[in-house]
């Protein structure tokens, strides 16, 4: 880890983990980091999220732009990051994409009503407008013809025949739908496409209609945009290098640690990570750090320097891709 920790120094790359719901709160943290950070040329922010507000999604790309310039901003996705953290990614100039990271698209959520815990899409009630359109029309046109060609009347009084039973047929279910929710709805989704189109002016990160596909394409919230989908929308996706992937399950263990799909969890990985690894070696003679009260790692590699470090900081201690007990 020390390594890891010095390629990042002498390179001059400051690296940020944000873990949690994409909220107001996690940008204030955020600031707070940036302005009393003496930064070095360029940032790489590990984000993980399931989503959440678009405006303090898009205070967050813009915070990292305005200290260190679009094109020294980059985005590391080892896990999950959704809808305003893809957001987030449109901000930056390229991506860093692990092979368990995956984005989503850019679809808000909003409570369901009557419903504590489960929401539904933006996109929902839209999408079921346009399907009740389809088929009241496609079932209008297959009246009209029926009734004209089967029973010889003219084709007006078979159009009356024909809309009466449409409008009969498909009231109902037009009468369900609130205008007002589908207006707010309408609105929410073209927050997205407003904040991505002043993004993406200035990190040039889309490819030419990427910002529609992610609005408007995807049929799920949850719907997977693994590496190989992600370079179909973005400029610039990289595989992880040994250095940041090092980093990155350090980090997963550091978000593990916290329920953050609860709350956000925003800290400077440099800074955290050098006093548990600092450069100089300890004091020989020197009692090593107490471990009471730490849970015994369950990993074949738990007697290394830098778990013993790790679990002296209180870093929980996870399992990590390549070794073994990976779930």
């Amino acid at each position: 880890m020390r390594k890891t920790l010095d390629h990042f120094s002498e390179t001059g790359v400051d690296a940020y983990l944000y873990a949690g719901p994409i909220e107001k709160s996690g940008y204030d943290s955020l600031c707070q980091l940036l302005e009393k950070k003496k930064k070095g040329q360029k940032t790489l922010l590990f984000l993980i999220t399931g989503g959440g507000n678009p405006n303090a999604g898009y205070r967050i790309a813009r915070a990292l732009c305005h200290h260190y310039g679009s094109e020294n901003f980059r985005v590391a996705i080892p896990a999950e990051c959704k809808s305003a953290g893809t957001l987030i990614c449109i901000g930056a100039y390229s991506l860093v994409l692990f092979d368990k990271g995956e984005l989503g698209p850019l679809d808000v959520q909003f409570q369901k009503q009557d419903e504590i815990f489960q929401q539904s899409s933006g996109l929902d009630i839209l999408r079921g407008m346009t399907y009740l359109r389809q088929e009241a029309l496609e079932t209008f046109n297959e009246y009209l013809m029926d009734i004209n060609g089967g029973s010889g009347l003219s084709t007006k009084t078979a159009s009356e025949i024909a809309s009466k039973l449409v409008i009969g047929l498909f009231e109902p279910m037009f009468a369900q739908i609130d205008p007002i929710r589908l207006g707010e709805m309408n609105a929410a989704l073209q927050i997205a496409n407003e904040y991505g189109n002043r993004l993406t002016e200035k990190s040039k990160s889309l490819k030419s209609g990427a910002l529609a596909k992610l609005i408007n394409n995807y049929p799920t919230h949850g719907f997977v945009i693994d590496r190989a989908e992600a370079r179909k929308l973005f400029e610039r996706v990289d595989p992880p290098s040994e250095e940041e992937q090092s980093l990155a399950e350090w980090a997963m263990r550091v978000a593990s640690g916290n329920p953050y799909r609860n709350q956000p969890k925003v800290i400077d990985l440099l800074d955290f990570f050098e006093d548990i690894f600092p450069k100089e070696p300890p004091n020989v003679g020197q009692p090593a750090p107490s471990t009471e009260g730490i849970p015994s790692a369950q990993t074949p590699n738990a007697g290394t320097a830098d778990e013993g470090a790790a679990k002296s900081a209180g870093v929980k201690q996870l399992p990590v891709e390549g070794k073994p007990g990976n779930v």
